[in-house]
């Protein structure tokens, strides 16, 4: 007795996990890295934020984009505060972030929002 033969599979070697269109503009809820820098910036520029408070936002690794800010040349302040959750649980030592200033771009990126990691001139 043979095996069936599976005829969805036929031809689709090597395009497992493969993207099938290009995102040119982020949605409020992307997960990607760049999008959560974005909103991360975003947040910064207004005011300080806690750890808690940027996890809410969909940034799921705030201190893992804060690097990449700093790498950029962002001066980011962080210090800890007390905070409690949305379930009334008091958590200590809860990191927070303050965004103390941003690198100057260089002319040709001149009027671009983006951060300098972004616009492909490396310094």
């Amino acid at each position: 007795m043979t095996a069936p033969k599976n005829d969805n599979a036929t031809g689709s070697g090597g395009e497992v996990g493969k993207a099938k269109t290009k995102q040119s503009k982020f949605s409020e809820s992307s997960t990607t890295t760049k999008a959560q820098i974005d909103r991360l910036l975003a947040c910064l520029r207004r005011r300080p934020h806690n750890t808690h408070e940027l996890r809410k936002l969909g940034i799921s690794h705030p201190a893992g984009r804060v690097q990449d800010l700093l790498k950029a040349g962002f001066v980011i302040e962080s210090g800890r505060t007390v905070t409690v959750d949305s379930d009334g649980y008091t958590h200590f030592g809860v990191a927070i972030y303050a965004l103390l200033s941003e690198p100057v771009l260089p002319s040709c990126c001149a009027g671009l929002s983006q951060p300098l990691m972004f616009c492909g001139v490396t310094a």
